[in-house]
Order: structure tokens, then C-alpha cells, then sequence
């Protein structure tokens, strides 16, 4: 078992040691949940704004006078060697520290997250990519190059399309086929037009930041989630931008089949969003999916059908489709197990697939004029929208991690997929380069 693996290393003085890139809710909450753990450690934190990265070691009993505080790899690694914290500006410093055993990117940003999960797959670290926004635009090559280098590429433990995978390889495993798989979202009618301003309270009570908060009310992390999902399980969205409709966990079997089973689904193995709102407005919280994520399985054996109708009686389940639903997915307190699992068994909480299965564009909040900048994901200009891969790349649409500090360079109607044509991309960027080599390879 791994607690037992964990306790071993603890005695032994040998304790998996991590860097953890972004001090936020989510980095910053990692490090809250390893410092209750035996035989892992947060040994380095890489933040830009060193005094938030000092406050989240000092709350669990590190003070600033006994971290180190440096950009030196050779000062850092002596400091990790001897169990002493390290706080760095340089986000691809801990890919030079040999005693480092994996990094987790957590900064949500997505050319720091290229930069940094590449540098720490070729500096040898497993690295666990809590930054959805870059993993759903070069996570295949991102996972080849771990591959090639004999490291472990992995979506995290807890967010959702992890808790989604967890629950998927549970189901093909024994069998099932899988019609859908989904989460729990809360988008009321005109949230794709939320912009920041909205989040500022929500920023000052739970950290992180009012742009991040925006992406899950406006509707882009749950359609990059459920992108990285895809790409990770094969799935594809029925429609662009998925149905998204209200439904209740019990309702769940039916809704989310084929039409023929009394769904809304065209298609079998598709990716989808169980929403808390009504047409009408309404959020609903009783009875919905929630924060919890879903799967909608069937068999075409028989005595499978009577036994799971059987075991689904007390919720009415008649078939042939039967719900599996987590109620709950624990985002930064789960992501450790990401960690463990790649350096104590060599395996991933879910790894994408060599070719993307599917894309997250960009599409205006609002009429956009030329010369105006874009900012990306739960910004003031666009919002992210699932679509499989091979129509975005017909349309030639902007995958929204490009849709970051560029300018347009034509005006651009509000809820219009945002092409290349329309924008002057950077193709200095990194992440522009891995994204070339992906897809040239």
C-alpha cells in the first residue's frame, strides 16, 4: 500500500521531495496537504511574489528566517538535501535540483506552465500538470517527451477530469462501455460574458485570483477540463461546447444517453457538463451533480444488465444505461496522490493521448475591434469553448492559450470563434514552439 511505501521512506529519512510551482490556492494548497503527510515534502516553492510563497511555508511552521530564499541552484540544492525549505522566483530552478523527485505545475499560466513542465521533464522529475490551460493545448508532446525522457507525465489527482479518469479506468476495466462522462457545473444563463470584477471579493476570502475565479463561472475551466478529459480518455463532445444541460443525479442515466434510449446524445463516448441552472435561471443545489463528476456506462451482456438493474433499483434504473457518480472532487488535497503514484509505481493519474482528441477555442465576450488585446481565459475578451480537434483545425480556430497579450488585427463580432487569421500570434512563445513540434509530429 502506498501509506505503508510513505512510512517506510519517513523512517528511512528519504522522503519524496517536491517543487511546486505557484503558490495559490491550488500550488499553495498542495503544500498545506504534504505538510500533514509522511514520507513526502514540499521542499521548494517557485513564486514570483516571494512574501506569498514565505506566508504559505510559514503557516505550517516553517518562519522566513529558516527558509532559504535563492535563485542558485547549487545553494538550493544543498538547502533541500538538508530538509530546509526554498522559496525561488525562477519557476525552472527545480528542474536543476537532483535530490528533487517531481514538480507540480500550478500556476495556471499557459506559457509559464510550457516552460516549466518542459524543463522539468528534461531535468529527469515526474511532473504533474495541475495547469489544465497548457496541458490541453501541447499535453501530447508534453507526455511523448516524458515518455522518451522515462518520467511520468500526469493530469492531477482531485481536479476533475483525474477524479473522471480514476472512475473510468474503474469502469473499462470491468467491462463497461462508456457512454458519457461529465462534472458538475454552475452556469446560469449570460455567464460566458462574466468578466473579473465580479470575483474581487471571492479573490480576497479564498487567495488565488479574481481571473481564475471568472474562468470557472464563465464557462472556460469547465470546458478545458472536460478537453483534457477528452484527450486523455479518447471522448469527443457531441456538440461544440457540449449540451450542458440542467439535470439531477438520478436523472443522469437517461439524459445523458443516445436519443434513442431517451437521451440527447447523437453519439456514444462523449464528453458533457451536468448543470446546476435551469433554462430559467433557477440554481438548484439539492439533488445536482454539483462539485462531483459522473460516468454513464452500459453493457450489451444479458445477466450484466439484470445484475446492475438489480443494484440500481433503488434509484430507478431500468436501463440500459446506469449512472456512477462521485459526489465530490478535492482538487489541491487529492493532487499529492498524483505524486506518489508517479515515483513510487511509475504510473499516472491519466496521461494524454498522442494526437489531441480535442480543442478549447476562443470566443469573444464582446464586439472586439481591431488593435485591442486579448487576455485569455476568465478575462475581459473571451471565453474558452470545447471542440473536437479535427473541426478546429478545418476552421483554423484559435486555441485559447494563444489567446493571451496578443492583438487582433480585424474587428471580431461578440460570440465569434476567434481564427488565427484574426489575431497576430506570438510565435516566439514556447508554448507556440511545442505546440509546432506536436503538431508536426
Amino acid at each position: 500500500m502506498a501509506y505503508d511505501r510513505l512510512i517506510l521512506r519517513e523512517r528511512e529519512g528519504d522522503p519524496i521531495r517536491v517543487a511546486i510551482i505557484g503558490a495559490g490556492h491550488m500550488g499553495g494548497g498542495t503544500v498545506h496537504q504534504m505538510s500533514r503527510m509522511k514520507g513526502i515534502e514540499a521542499s521548494i516553492i517557485a513564486e514570483l511574489d516571494v512574501d506569498k510563497a514565505l506566508a504559505v511555508f510559514e503557516i505550517n511552521g516553517f518562519p522566513s528566517d529558516r527558509v532559504l530564499v535563492t535563485n542558485n541552484p547549487d545553494d538550493a540544492e544543498d538547502a533541500v538535501l538538508k530538509g530546509k525549505p526554498v522559496v525561488t522566483e525562477d519557476g525552472e530552478l527545480a528542474a536543476q535540483i537532483s535530490a528533487v523527485d517531481a514538480v507540480v505545475e500550478a500556476t495556471g499560466l499557459p506559457e509559464i506552465g510550457a516552460r516549466v513542465a518542459y524543463a522539468s521533464i528534461m531535468g529527469g522529475k515526474h511532473t504533474v500538470m495541475l495547469n489544465v490551460e497548457a496541458d490541453v493545448v501541447i499535453g501530447p508532446i508534453l507526455a511523448k517527451l516524458a515518455n522518451n525522457a522515462g518520467v511520468v507525465y500526469s493530469i492531477a489527482a482531485g481536479d476533475q477530469p483525474g477524479a473522471i479518469c480514476e472512475l473510468h479506468d474503474w469502469a473499462v476495466s470491468l467491462g463497461f462501455e462508456v457512454v458519457t462522462a461529465g462534472r458538475g457545473t454552475w452556469s446560469r444563463p449570460g455567464c460566458h460574458y462574466l468578466t473579473p470584477e465580479s470575483f474581487i471579493d471571492l479573490e480576497k476570502e479564498m487567495g488565488g485570483s479574481a481571473k481564475m475565479y471568472c474562468s470557472f463561472h464563465d464557462g472556460t475551466k469547465p470546458n478545458i477540463e472536460m478537453a483534457v478529459t477528452a484527450n486523455v480518455l479518447g471522448l469527443t463532445p457531441d456538440v461544440r461546447g457540449m449540451h450542458e444541460p440542467f439535470a439531477y443525479v438520478h436523472d443522469l442515466h437517461t439524459i445523458f444517453s443516445m436519443k434513442e434510449d431517451g437521451g440527447i446524445l447523437s453519439q456514444k463516448g462523449v464528453v458533457e457538463l451536468a448543470n446546476q441552472y435551469t433554462p430559467e435561471g433557477e440554481q438548484i443545489i439539492k439533488g445536482t451533480v454539483g462539485q462531483g463528476v459522473f460516468l454513464v456506462v452500459t453493457s450489451d451482456h444479458p445477466i450484466i444488465q439484470r445484475n446492475m438493474m438489480h443494484l440500481f433499483r433503488s434509484v430507478e434504473a431500468k436501463g440500459p444505461n446506469y449512472a456512477l457518480y462521485r459526489p465530490y472532487h478535492l482538487t489541491c488535497v487529492e493532487t499529492p496522490m498524483s505524486v506518489i503514484q508517479a515515483c513510487l509505481y511509475g504510473e499516472s493519474t491519466g496521461t494524454p493521448r498522442e494526437k489531441l482528441v480535442t480543442e478549447v477555442v476562443a470566443v469573444t465576450k464582446k464586439d472586439l475591434k481591431a488593435g485591442e488585446i486579448l487576455d485569455g481565459g476568465g478575462g475581459y475578451t473571451v471565453h474558452g469553448v470545447i471542440e473536437r480537434a479535427d473541426v478546429a483545425r478545418e476552421e483554423n480556430l484559435l486555441p485559447l492559450g494563444f489567446a493571451y497579450d496578443i492583438p487582433l488585427v480585424r474587428d471580431v463580432p461578440k460570440d465569434t470563434p476567434i481564427a488565427y487569421g484574426d489575431v497576430k500570434v506570438d510565435t516566439s512563445g514556447f508554448l507556440y514552439k511545442l505546440r509546432q513540434l506536436q503538431d508536426a509530429s
